[in-house]
């Protein structure tokens, strides 16, 4: 009688781990590349390949969807999705996400202008000066852009970008003169320019300061602190192992820290 107890516990545990890594997450973000690009692309951003890297260790699958981002916020928050990527920490309280200690990257506001402006930028009063500014609809500016752009004298400057991919759109409207300027980071302008062979016609006009973005899981998740873990861990053995530094140079990045 006990060993047949002791099988069916034994049966049990085999059973219990088989469904745990038969679970897929689902993994949810715009078109921000190089953090997350095009989920059937080789190189699909470097956020979902160090997420892999570290996964595939702990035989952890996740589906990656490219979904507006507002709406990614809102279903990761609502348990639709399970992980959202990628997320300030500012955007992570709001929709009460969970984030662990280590950023997955150190971006910045930076402000976009066409070629024959002259424009600069160094801090948000400076945007003044802008008759049309292109935003993305959900992101989370540094507060003192946010403090700006929620201005009532400065509704009607402020153009609201929605779909899955706003900072492509506002680099377009932006050369085809529909914009003085568009807030969006260095890393994703630039790789919008090189993409859309915009490098004669955008230009920097300056940069906010840094801040860093995190893989945010929700809080339906019932696992989802010790998911945390696994990725914060996993995520210091491929800065210590090295494999950090190679998916980051297929990206032409180096490492945020």
């Amino acid at each position: 009688m006990y060993r047949i107890y002791l099988f069916c516990l034994i049966c049990l545990s085999v059973s219990l781990s088989t469904l745990a890594n038969a679970q897929e997450l689902i993994v949810q973000g715009d078109l921000w590349c190089p953090y997350t690009c095009e989920p059937t692309a080789a190189e699909p951003g470097y956020v979902i390949e160090i997420m892999r890297a570290v996964f595939d260790r702990s035989g952890i699958k996740f589906k990656y969807e490219v979904v507006p981002w507002n709406r990614t916020l809102l279903q990761t928050r609502d348990g639709k999705a399970n992980i959202a990527v990628v997320a300030t920490e500012q955007e992570a309280q709001n929709f009460g996400l969970l984030i662990g200690p280590e950023p997955i990257g150190n971006p910045s506001d930076c402000v976009y202008v066409a070629a024959s402006n002259k424009l600069k930028f160094t801090k948000a009063d400076d945007l003044n000066a802008f008759k049309s500014l292109g935003v993305a609809a959900g992101y989370t500016y540094s507060e003192d852009i946010t403090t700006w752009l929620n201005r009532p004298e400065n509704s009607k400057k402020v153009q609201i970008q929605t779909g899955e991919n706003p900072a492509e759109t506002n680099a377009k409207n932006l050369a085809m003169g529909r914009l003085d300027g568009a807030i969006e980071d260095e890393q994703v302008m630039q790789h919008i320019v090189a993409k859309l062979g915009l490098g004669r016609k955008l230009v920097l006009a300056g940069c906010g300061k840094k801040t860093p973005v995190f893989v945010a899981f929700s809080p339906k998740l019932k696992n989802a602190h010790e998911l945390i873990k696994i990725f914060d861990d996993g995520l210091g053995e491929l800065r210590q192992n090295k494999q950090l530094t190679k998916i980051l140079a297929k990206y032409g990045l180096t490492d945020w820290k």
